[in-house]
């Protein structure tokens, strides 16, 4: 939950506006432009980046109106775009559909989204963006806050509230995961094993299938210990080369190998911010952790990755200190 709400834009233009920068800001680019306007036959689709090889469609709508009659127009307006996209052989390749729109997040229409790809067998995937989603991004990037919400101002309050957030979801985990932080792993009496999830997917626990970075909504972790701004996960184990000056370099099958061999443990860090929250006794798929994050870098939810030595947990290694 949001603790701030944004207006959404109060006009069709300036809502496609926003999104456009928002995905380039997203996807760290600057090739989103908008398909044509209004007037054109745009197909279906009212903003693409052919770098990036997505489509979006904006649905700014009257919010003044009942949920319901919103809800069954929304879905009308999907069918009714991606039938579109097909019916008129779009030239654009993409492999993602993106439909944004000002009202709030359904799960409904994110269920609509998967049985339509199924029936209609696109060759695309489609994915819907709700005002929740929508603003939670959009807080990530004061660039964007300061041009289409000048009024609005993160103050020294909203600091506050952040940093008591944080705290107490530190408080809150401590206590929780007890059982694991407070051992290591081999004296541990319960599996580390807990599930990461991107708290605004929808493919869980049906698929899984991998994003534009070649990395999945969600999937399993062991849980490492806390560090001081997160949690830190386990995520493989992997073989690097380390040389006299202490850089090193991953020893794959066909590089030459002039340094110590290693096997290191790779870990991944989650802040404690991108947490947005979790599950601790699971469901009847996983019953583990799960927690629900942010996968806001690359595809991913950890703001950092480092590696340690399998046995000599003294022995870090950064990826700013691998060899170029």
């Amino acid at each position: 939950m949001n603790l701030y709400q944004l207006p959404a834009p109060n006009n069709e233009d300036l809502f496609e506006d926003a999104i456009c920068e928002l995905f380039d800001n997203i996807e760290k680019t600057s090739t989103f432009k908008k398909f044509g306007r209004k007037g054109h036959n745009q197909k279906g689709i009212d903003i693409f980046s052919a770098q990036k090889n997505i489509a979006i469609q904006c649905k700014k709508k009257d919010l003044s109106r009942r949920d319901i009659l919103l809800k069954k127009e929304l879905l009308d307006d999907i069918e009714k775009d991606v039938k579109k996209i097909l019916d008129n052989d779009l030239k654009i390749k993409f492999d993602i559909l993106y439909f944004t729109s000002t009202f709030k997040d359904n799960p409904e229409i994110d269920e609509y989204c998967e049985v339509l790809k199924e029936e209609l067998k696109t060759a695309f995937e489609i994915i819907y963006f709700g005002w929740d989603t929508l603003q939670s991004k959009f807080m990530d990037h004061n660039n964007l806050l300061q041009k289409f919400w000048p009024k609005f101002i993160i103050n020294e309050d909203i600091k506050e509230l952040k940093l008591k957030r944080n705290l107490g979801l530190k408080k809150r985990i401590s206590k929780d995961f007890s059982e694991w932080i407070n051992y290591s792993q081999r004296d541990r009496k319960r599996r580390s094993r807990m599930i990461l999830r991107a708290y605004d997917a929808s493919q869980y626990p049906t698929s899984n299938k991998p994003n534009d970075y070649g990395e999945y909504s969600w999937f399993a972790a062991e849980i490492k210990s806390l560090y001081y701004n997160g949690m830190e996960f386990i995520i493989g184990i992997e073989t690097i080369q380390v040389y006299e000056d202490n850089s090193w370099d991953y020893a794959y099958q066909d590089t030459e190998i002039t340094g110590e061999l290693l096997s290191v443990i790779k870990i991944g860090q989650i802040n404690f911010s991108d947490i947005v929250e979790y599950d601790i006794e699971g469901d009847d798929y996983y019953n583990c952790p799960h927690i629900f994050c942010k996968f806001r870098f690359e595809g991913l939810p950890f703001e950092n990755v480092y590696y340690q030595h399998v046995y000599k947990s003294y022995r870090k290694y950064d990826l700013n200190n691998r060899k170029e």
